[in-house]
């Protein structure tokens, strides 16, 4: 019985015996598989805690008994068992010759999964497809009411910004609509959607070129589609770890139509575009954001659009925020009967993504 008792303990040895191994500073061991190591941390997958990632600071010592990919400053690298101490490192190659470097010599320390994963991420960065390094959000916002009061309202948003090197694509799509049965004549209150597509090119610094196709449709103002074509130049003052700030200006062509009982009525004009955007961390758990812009018609003179977005999110995990919301369009020459501004107030989740994250 004691031997059968004993047997768990001795494959236990057995396999720490051949396991990589970390010697900490205070002179705690831990055994395992030895994922990565670099300047700023060792990862030891060990069978008891999975995955511990050590600041290297703390590690005095790395013996690697299976072989690793061993990455040199100079860029070399090589496939060698690992023997460190204090002041050297030894790098034991298949075919037996042992390579003898200084700590400061290795740049990183990986098994052959974390290798073939660090190369994969090289590859993306340094030559990026299309579905690469995109990050937004899509936010939903739902309300009902029952009683003295019957309605119900569904808003969506969306945003994906894809940055490359000197370029930048950014989509934005937003979407409300609400109905009531509490008086006559029941039916939808509002029905609004609206999109965007957005090519920025760095010039120099903080200046970008930009061009823009945008669209929108709005039951209520009778608008069936509003189509904006343009471009210009923009500069970003601000940018930092809180936020950034940007200006930009330019041109667009704008092509409306209508809805009206006597047949459509077709706008066609040219506008300036003027426009600012603001985002900012103003707590660790307070982030805002904020864009208007202005667009002046320069083919008749005195009329004008203007669009202001805002919204406030606070994390809930870190993947999903609660949101709060303003949408105001204003048009300074709608159909006869119609109202200049429309607002919608909206609170929902978001769920966000980032591929940018290495």
């Amino acid at each position: 019985m004691k031997t059968f008792r004993s047997l768990p303990v001795l494959l236990l040895a057995l396999a720490s015996a051949r396991a990589d191994v970390v010697l900490l500073a205070n002179g705690d061991r831990i055994s395992g598989q030895l994922v990565s190591a670099d300047a700023k941390a060792v990862v030891i997958r060990t069978p008891y805690a999975g995955e511990v990632k050590i600041d290297r600071s703390a590690v005095a010592e790395v013996r690697a008994e299976n072989p690793l990919y061993v990455t040199l400053a100079e860029g070399a690298v090589i496939v060698s068992r690992v023997e460190t101490t204090g002041r050297s490192v030894r790098l034991v190659q298949p075919d037996g010759l042992v390579k003898t470097v200084s700590p400061g010599e290795i740049a990183a320390m990986r098994n052959e999964a974390a290798q073939r994963a660090f190369e994969r991420e090289e590859e993306r960065w340094k030559h990026p497809r299309f579905n690469d390094f995109w990050r937004g959000s899509v936010t939903f916002s739902v309300a009902n009411t029952a009683g003295n009061a019957r309605t119900a309202t569904l808003s969506t948003a969306a945003n994906a910004v894809r940055e490359a090197g000197k370029n930048i694509l950014a989509l934005n799509f937003t979407q409300i609509y609400a109905t009531q049965s509490t008086t006559e004549p029941f039916g939808p209150t509002a029905n609004r959607i609206s999109g965007s597509i957005r090519a920025d090119r760095r010039a120099n610094g903080r200046l970008f070129l930009y061009g823009i196709n945008a669209y929108d449709y709005d039951r209520f103002l009778s608008l069936d589609l509003r189509s904006v074509f343009g471009g210009g130049l923009g500069i970003k003052p601000w940018m930092s770890r809180r936020g950034s700030l940007e200006l930009s200006g330019g041109g667009n062509w704008n092509r409306e139509k209508f809805s009206r009982e006597e047949g459509p009525l077709v706008r066609n004009s040219g506008e300036a575009a003027a426009g600012q955007e603001l985002t900012l961390q103003l707590t660790s758990r307070l982030k805002l954001f904020e864009r208007a812009g202005f667009f002046p018609n320069l083919t008749n003179r005195g009329e004008y659009r203007i669009n202001f977005d805002a919204n406030a999110a606070v994390p809930v995990m870190r993947w999903l925020e609660w949101t709060v919301g303003v949408n105001d369009r204003y048009l300074s020459n709608p159909l006869p009967g119609k109202k200049k501004n429309d607002v919608a107030v909206t609170m929902g989740v978001r769920l966000s993504f980032d591929q940018t994250r290495r």
